[in-house]
Parts: structure tokens; C-alpha cells; sequence
């Protein structure tokens, strides 16, 4: 049980009681059951027991990332335009990096030593010296750049304005190529090898396949669901989260959707775990995570989480998973090893 975090629960008694209850009927399941501050975790030798979770950061979070010392994890705050940063050990967020406007997406460097988050109106992604907790000078990218991911010597920025793929040298910090996918490309992910590249071009429901060392599209393939938002990798497999309340199951070698899953509604974030075997999915519409296993396609249990969930990291040990809840603009904590994951 992680320590440090501050119990809080919700006034309105109604809420409260309702919470109870669900967490209750969970116990033979074992369960984090989450709601805004609250956490509600149950097992089944155990009696429910009430734990602190709930980290309140800046208004409408809507990324979250884990250093990779899984010390610190930095929270992408959309109105107030700013990172906050939480310490794992205590649970508290301990700075606040001021950004630009239309901070989207965040991801950190392999070394620890960046994080770049994405300026959609801006044009730009702005890149964070973490040390000191200061900007560098921003990497100017396509139209309305929505995702950033990196790869083996560059990162992918998705533009969304722009229809495109810019591709970043990691070393310099230049833009020097980029790619033209479908529409309105919101979302991308590397495979673990860094040989293939997944963007999920949200408004023509189809997700492109980019060969990273030719720099080209190799695949393209249309979502059942349509409307991609989100993409995660377990080896060389690509989990995709569409309309529907589904998951794509891609096998990105062949190139061809394999099956898919239904979770909750309104997915729109998605996290692997370090040992592949566990699918977090971020349910936004019903305020749930769906935990799957990758190696049977299946939903094995349902988490209640904060409100309106849009991402979700998993710490480098897989040991918890933080939450952006962009409804109540908090964090939820999710204890992973409670689930069995």
C-alpha cells in the first residue's frame, strides 16, 4: 500500500453511499474502486478498506507520464496551461511548470533528462530541462500538433491541422522530415522495438503503419469502431481505443485487425504494462478503467476511477497506475498489485 496520499471523500452522502456500495459488491473480485478523491480497495480475504488516492492538480488534466526512475510523474493540465509534478513517495505534487497555451500531450525522454509536451495552438512542442524545471527553446512542428512519442533517435509529432507526421532529431531538436497520414491524426506509439510506428488518424477511422527506418507508411488499416484516439504496444501487437467502446486488436506485421474487445465507454487512453501483460483502458464516458489481459483479449475487471478518465501511465516497476481525470481535475492512484497484475 502506497503511504502519503491524503484521504478525502465527497460530502454529498448520496455519493458517498453509492460508493459503498459498489465497493462492497466488488470484494470477491478484488478491486481499486476510485471515484473523484475516494478509493475503495477490495480483495477477497480482506474487508473494503478505505485508502487515500485523489491528487488534485490544475484544471482539466489530460496527460499523464512517469520518469523513467518512476520517482515523479508529470500531469498536463489543458486551462491551466501547466505540468504538474507529483511525488510518487508522498503523493503530493511538489512543482508546477508553467506552459504556453494548448498544452496536449506529454512525453519524457529515455534519459529522464526532457519532457516535450505538445502546443497545439502554438504550432510547437515545448520542451522541459527537468533538473531545473525550466523550458528550452520550443521545436517548431506541423499545424496543431496533438501527440508526441519518441522513438530510436527521433520523436513523432502527430498534427492534427496539418494531416501529418513531423519527425524530430532528438539531438538537435529540429523538425527535419515529415510524413503525410489520414486525417486529423491524434494519437501514435512506438513498437517496443522502435521499428514500426502507429498514428491513429482520428476523423477517416483509420490507423497508419509507418515503417520508422524508410520513413513511409507500410500499412493502413480501418478501425471497425472508427474515430481512433488512443494506441498502445505489447510486443508486436497494437491495442487502438475507438468509437464503440471497443479496442482494436492490430497485428502490425500483417497488418490486419486481429479482433476486438469490448471495454466501457468512450475509451480514450490506454497504458501496457512493463511486463506486457496487463491493458489498462481509460473509459471517459462512465468514469472506469477496463483492466485486460493482452494474452486472452479479455476484460478481467472494471475500475472505478475519478471523473470523465482520459489517460493513464503505468509506473516502470507495475506496481501502480496514475489516472488524469479531467472532470474533477485530479489524479487517481490505482494500486496494481491489489488488482494481482
Amino acid at each position: 500500500m502506497r503511504g502519503g496520499w491524503k484521504n478525502a471523500f465527497r460530502s454529498n452522502s448520496l455519493l458517498k453511499a453509492t460508493l459503498m456500495n459498489k465497493a462492497f459488491a466488488r470484494i470477491a473480485a478484488g478491486a481499486v474502486m476510485t471515484l473523484g478523491a475516494s478509493v475503495f480497495m477490495a480483495r477477497a480475504e480482506e474487508a473494503t478498506t478505505p485508502v487515500s488516492a485523489g491528487v488534485a492538480v490544475g484544471t482539466l488534466p489530460c496527460d499523464v507520464a512517469f520518469s523513467p526512475d518512476g520517482r515523479r510523474v508529470y500531469v498536463v493540465n489543458a486551462v491551466t496551461q501547466n505540468v504538474s509534478v507529483i511525488d510518487v513517495a508522498s503523493g503530493l505534487v511538489v512543482g508546477t511548470i508553467a506552459l504556453k497555451e494548448s498544452p496536449r500531450k506529454i512525453a519524457v525522454s529515455a534519459d529522464g533528462a526532457q519532457a516535450w509536451v505538445t502546443l497545439s495552438t502554438r504550432n510547437s512542442v515545448a520542451v522541459i530541462d527537468l533538473a531545473t524545471g525550466t523550458l528550452l527553446a520550443p521545436i517548431a512542428v506541423g499545424h496543431f500538433p496533438t501527440s508526441v512519442a519518441f522513438g530510436p533517435g527521433v520523436a513523432y509529432v502527430t498534427n492534427s491541422g496539418a494531416h501529418s507526421v513531423s519527425i524530430v532529431d532528438i539531438a538537435s531538436r529540429q523538425a527535419v522530415a515529415s510524413i503525410a497520414v489520414g486525417d486529423e491524426p491524434r494519437a501514435l506509439a512506438f513498437s517496443p522495438n522502435g521499428t514500426r510506428a502507429c498514428v491513429a488518424n482520428f476523423r477517416v477511422g483509420t490507423v497508419s503503419i509507418i515503417d520508422v527506418e524508410a520513413g513511409a507508411i507500410c500499412h493502413t488499416i480501418t478501425v471497425p469502431g472508427g474515430f481512433p484516439s488512443a494506441i498502445a504496444f505489447a510486443g508486436g501487437t497494437a491495442f487502438v481505443a475507438h468509437g464503440g467502446g471497443r479496442v482494436s486488436v492490430i497485428d502490425v506485421g500483417a497488418g490486419a485487425v486481429e479482433c476486438e474487445i469490448t471495454v466501457g465507454s468512450g475509451p480514450c487512453g490506454l497504458a501496457v504494462s512493463p511486463d506486457e501483460r496487463t491493458l489498462l483502458v481509460t473509459n471517459q464516458n462512465d468514469d472506469t478503467v477496463s483492466v485486460v489481459d493482452v494474452a486472452t483479449r479479455t476484460v478481467r475487471d472494471t475500475v472505478a476511477v475519478g471523473l470523465r478518465p482520459v489517460a493513464v501511465a503505468i509506473s516502470p516497476d507495475g506496481t501502480a497506475a496514475y489516472v488524469a481525470d479531467c472532470g474533477d481535475s485530479t489524479v487517481s492512484v490505482i494500486d496494481l498489485e491489489w488488482l494481482a497484475i
